[in-house]
């Protein structure tokens, strides 16, 4: 074994530290990795989860807030405007026939059915089996403290107390709803909407004398539809009516003589060349038939010849005074009409004549060209 002195040793010790000393470039890069931060690892901590979650919950809270009150702000109280309202039950599908009187906080149901015939046999139960509606879910009595509720087209009738009940009717026309039951009935002259209407304070309701000039011609009429209950319009009780050709512009409510489109005389040759109607609709507006009333551009026409009429009567007034075999559902259907609703274009005016089921008119043969129209009526000769 060689055995080396002790200053060959630290010499020896000194290259061996030469060959092991780092770079300055190696001591450059071990500092940068020293004085970098470490990155921590990655852990779940529901700590820090936590307020994230309550956010969600908060902002969930405040949009069902939201919703509710939005929801709560489309329902309206109605109590008050039902106040003397009589709803009557026009339906078949049921042996009942309810009528359903409101004054002031009392609720009054009848059911006005008449029997089942002087028959024994035929009871309750045989009756029903006719029906599709087995038991209407309103019982006839009288409550006190009821409640009427509009959300859209749908009404909640709620009344309180032990004898408490919730019923709802939807709206299908102004003054026709139908229970949640499936009965129909009818507000009579009592109309649900709350839309503007279109008044005429200007046209009569009935002629008087108009005296004649160069520009009138007399005629003569003998059909009742225009008849408001003093045979109107009609020359053998009024004499001749005054026709005047000197008109600029149609007016709504004017009545006017006319010549009857050629196309429904072929249909009923009865129907007279030269007809009598009154105008209604103008150039540019839309008409409507809901529920027995005109609507013009979704306005109700409040006005006497605005509305379903039996010589001048309207659905209530007509059943308290017609014989029993007229009040019918088919008298029901008429005074409750739907017309699809009609653009009346330039040139042309929508015609009704007073008394519609007994006379021919727009809801047959569409607007009239103005062309076609000979002159108003002034009233009757003198």
């Amino acid at each position: 074994m060689k055995h080396l002195s002790d200053e060959k040793i630290v010499s020896e010790l000194e290259q061996l530290g030469e060959v092991f000393r780092p770079s300055s470039m190696q001591k450059e890069k071990m500092r940068r990795q020293i004085s970098m931060q470490t990155r921590p690892n990655k852990s779940f901590r529901i700590r820090k989860l936590l307020p994230t979650f309550l956010s969600v919950i908060v902002l969930f809270s405040v949009g069902f807030g939201l919703y509710s009150n939005l929801s709560e702000t489309g329902t309206n109280n109605v109590t008050a405007s039902w106040d003397g309202m009589v709803v009557e039950q026009i339906s078949l599908t049921s042996p009942t026939h309810y009528l359903l009187t409101f004054s002031g906080t009392t609720l009054t149901i009848k059911d006005i059915f008449t029997g089942f015939g002087p028959d024994p046999e035929i009871t309750k139960e045989k009756v029903l089996r006719g029906y599709n509606i087995k038991e209407p879910f309103l019982t006839p009595g009288m409550y006190e403290n009821y409640s009427i509720t509009q959300n859209g087209d749908t009404y909640t009738l709620k009344v309180d107390g032990e004898t408490g009940f919730t019923y709802n009717f939807e709206k299908i026309g102004p003054r026709i709803l139908v229970g949640e039951d499936g009965v129909e009935f009818s507000t009579r002259t009592t109309y649900l909407d709350s839309l503007d209407v279109i008044t005429d304070d200007v046209t009569p309701e009935r002629l008087d004398i108009a005296p004649q000039t160069e520009h009138t011609f007399l005629i003569e009429w003998g059909s009742d539809a225009m008849d408001r209950g003093k045979h109107d319009f009609e020359t053998h009780e009024h004499g001749k009516l005054v026709v005047s050709t000197d008109f600029n512009k149609l007016q709504r409510g004017q009545p006017v003589y006319y010549h009857m489109p050629p196309f429904e005389i072929t249909k009923n040759p009865a129907i007279p060349e030269m007809y009598i109607g009154r105008v209604v609709g103008l150039p540019g507006e839309t008409v409507e038939i809901k529920g027995g009333q005109v609507y013009i551009d979704g306005k109700k026409l409040d006005t006497f010849y605005g509305k379903a009429t039996v010589r001048g009567m309207g659905e209530e007034e007509y059943f308290k005074t017609a014989p029993k075999r007229n009040i019918s559902q088919a008298w029901r259907d008429y005074f409750n009409m739907d017309v699809a609703p009609v653009i009346v274009k330039e040139n042309t005016v929508y015609l009704l004549v007073d008394h519609w089921w007994r006379g021919t008119d727009s809801r047959d043969f569409g607007p009239l060209p103005i062309e076609k129209i000979e002159g108003i009526i002034l009233g009757y000769e003198k």
